[in-house]
C-alpha cells in the first residue's frame, strides 16, 4: 500500500474569513485602478493627436494670415500717414477759420481811411503798417482796433510822417485775446480725440 503524502495548507480554511475577503477586494480594485490608468493614458494619448493637428492648423494660419499683412504692409503705412496729415489739417482748420475772419475784419475797419501795405495775423498778434494822408483817419482806425471784441490791446510802434509824399506811415501791433482761440483749440482737440478713437 502506498504511503499519504501529507500536504500543508497554511491559508485559512474557512473561506468567509475577513482577511480573505479584504484580499478579494483589494486585488479587484488594484485591476480596477490598472484599467483606469491604461484608459486615461489611452485617451491622453489619443487627444495628443488632435492637438497637435490643432497646433498644426494654427501654425498654418499664422502664416497665411503673416503673409496677407506683409503685403499690405504698405498700404498700411500710406493709410496711416494720409489719416495724420487729414488730422493735422483738422487741427489748424479752426484756428484758420479764425485768422482769416480776423483779418477781414481789420482790413473792413481802414476801408475809406487807410492804405495797408503790411498786415500779418497769428494766433497771438496781428502787425499792421498803414499810410494815410490824414491824421483824423489813422486816428480813427486806431480807436476801432481798439474796440475790436478780439483784440486785447493797441500798440503803435512806430509813426513816420512822409512830407515827400504827403503821407503819414503807422506800424502797429495789436494783442489778439487768448479766448478768441481757447474754442477753436478745443474743437481741435475734440476732432483729434475722435481721429484716435477711429484708429482704434
Amino acid at each position: 500500500m502506498a504511503e499519504k503524502i501529507q500536504t500543508i495548507n497554511l491559508l485559512p480554511q474557512d473561506n468567509n474569513n475577513l482577511l480573505t475577503q479584504i484580499t478579494d477586494w483589494a486585488l479587484s480594485i488594484g485591476r480596477l485602478l490598472v484599467i483606469l490608468t491604461e484608459i486615461v493614458a489611452l485617451g491622453t494619448f489619443l487627444y495628443r493627436f488632435t492637438l497637435d493637428e490643432q497646433l498644426v492648423n494654427l501654425h498654418d494660419q499664422i502664416k497665411s494670415e503673416s503673409f496677407i499683412i506683409a503685403n499690405f504692409k504698405s498700404a498700411e503705412t500710406t493709410f496711416r500717414d494720409i489719416q495724420d496729415r487729414l488730422t493735422t489739417i483738422k487741427n489748424y482748420v479752426p484756428i484758420g477759420n479764425v485768422t482769416t475772419s480776423i483779418f477781414t475784419d481789420i482790413v473792413t475797419m481802414g476801408r475809406g481811411k487807410v492804405t495797408f501795405k503790411d498786415l500779418t495775423v497769428n494766433t497771438q498778434n496781428a502787425k499792421i503798417e498803414i499810410q494815410s494822408p490824414s491824421a483824423a483817419a489813422l486816428s480813427q482806425f486806431v480807436d476801432t482796433l481798439k474796440h475790436y471784441p478780439s483784440i486785447a490791446s493797441v500798440v503803435v510802434d512806430n509813426v513816420v510822417n512822409n512830407s515827400d509824399s504827403a503821407v503819414i506811415v503807422v506800424s502797429i501791433t495789436a494783442t489778439l485775446k487768448h479766448k478768441t482761440f481757447a474754442v477753436s483749440e478745443q474743437q481741435s482737440t475734440g476732432l483729434s480725440n475722435q481721429t484716435i478713437l477711429n484708429k482704434q
